[in-house]
């Protein structure tokens, strides 16, 4: 998956990331936006300090995503949230470094179990505009057809938006392709969360299609509620989409910097 340069000691570990800065890797290795996204901001936010993520003293960090149930024991969590639809018993752990989590959801699941958890929600994806400034992805994303762009949930069966080729984003790109496309939307239309936070961190209108892939309302719910909304449109059709609204992000940039404050700096030495 990444590319072996000589000559530098922490490229020439690369292969070891993934023990330090968790994100989940679908099977075929093609990358899935919001997963990818996560690497891809722990090591700008390191890279701010002049440090890496091989320099973590212990354990690993987990931040964009569904990942919670991925942690082990001194673990760090830095924005992520519980996957709704995944077990009880598939979270083995009962000690963790919680910084900052998606929402107040699953900061009510880490307090039953004892873990104590900070008053400060966001998914880290929200950070996006800091790494892709909106200017620069305008000048190579395509302009979509009546302002619309279309985001499938990876699990969704794309046949379902057959009469929206034109307008579709698929989810598996990396970061900076897929929010250039988004950029040139007027309003997005997605069953993929991270289509709805990166709409949102960049100012785009988005509105939750309910496609019936399966995935669980929980993270939908607790992201929204962490960003200090209790009632959002769900669409259960993208023709029922295109007339509803969802209140923007209140706040936004105030958010953005109370999440960035809360990055571990200080477990990388």
């Amino acid at each position: 998956m990444f590319k072996r340069i000589k000559g530098s000691p922490k490229v020439e570990s690369a292969l070891k990331l993934q023990n330090k800065v968790y994100f989940w890797n679908p099977k075929d290795k093609k990358p899935n936006i919001g997963d990818y996204l996560a690497y891809e901001t722990v090591l700008y936010a390191l890279n701010l300090r002049d440090k890496h993520p091989l320099d973590i003293d212990t354990g690993k960090i987990l931040s964009i995503g569904s990942v919670l149930h991925f942690a082990n024991d001194n673990d760090v969590i830095w924005g992520t949230g519980r996957n709704g639809k995944i077990d009880e018993n598939k979270h083995t752990f009962s000690k963790l470094d919680v910084r900052s989590v998606r929402g107040p959801l699953t900061k009510e699941y880490l307090e039953s179990k004892n873990i104590e958890v900070p008053e400060v929600f966001g998914d880290p994806g929200i950070l996006a505009p800091f790494l892709y400034p909106k200017d620069l992805l305008n000048t190579v994303g395509k302009q979509r057809k009546n302002g619309i762009a279309v985001i499938p949930q990876l699990n969704d069966d794309f046949k379902i938006y057959s009469a929206y080729e034109s307008q579709l984003v698929s989810p598996r790109q990396l970061p900076a392709n897929f929010i250039s496309q988004i950029c040139n939307a007027e309003k997005v239309i997605t069953s993929s969360l991270h289509g709805i936070v990166l709409a949102e961190a960049f100012g785009i209108p988005a509105v939750f299609y309910d496609s019936g892939s399966g995935e669980n309302i929980f993270k939908y719910n607790d992201y929204y509620q962490g960003t200090g909304r209790k009632d959002f449109a769900i669409g259960k059709s993208i023709e029922e989409c295109l007339d509803l609204t969802t209140q923007p992000i209140p706040d936004l940039h105030e958010r953005q910097l109370a999440l960035f404050a809360s990055f571990p700096f200080d477990r990388f030495q």
